[in-house]
């Protein structure tokens, strides 16, 4: 059940968008990252769902770590960081890449306030 504490949809939409935005263009970390992948569908998740998240997802080919929380309350921020550490990821272990794979997969509609593009017919 909903609370008025809880951060609405169109701020968890807002706020992460931005983050995302921010990697890419700041950053400067492709979208076809499979760590960013895999960031960028739990916050699809979220967006949906409001349940919060909280965890950690190694970059792949670096040695850098993304640490991200997904909040319920109004009242936080969604906060992804970015620490070094001292493994290099050369690739997402394989726990996480089937994760990505199961949600990659998953007949999940997609969100109308953001169509993806048609597929092309070449």
């Amino acid at each position: 059940m909903s609370n008025k504490a809880d951060k609405p949809q169109t701020d968890r939409i807002k706020e992460c968008i931005k983050i995302l935005k921010q990697i890419r263009e700041e950053v400067g970390i492709p979208d076809d990252n499979p760590s960013i992948r895999l960031l960028k569908k739990r916050m699809e998740r979220y967006m949906r769902d409001g349940k919060p998240q909280e965890d950690r997802i190694p970059l792949v080919n670096s040695d850098r770590l993304i640490l991200y929380k997904l909040p319920r309350k109004a009242s936080s921020f969604v906060e992804v960081t970015m620490r070094v550490s001292r493994i290099s990821y050369p690739q997402l272990p394989s726990d996480l890449v089937a994760e990505l794979e199961e949600q990659t997969n998953s007949a999940t509609p997609p969100d109308p306030a953001h169509p993806s593009p048609p597929a092309s017919t070449d």
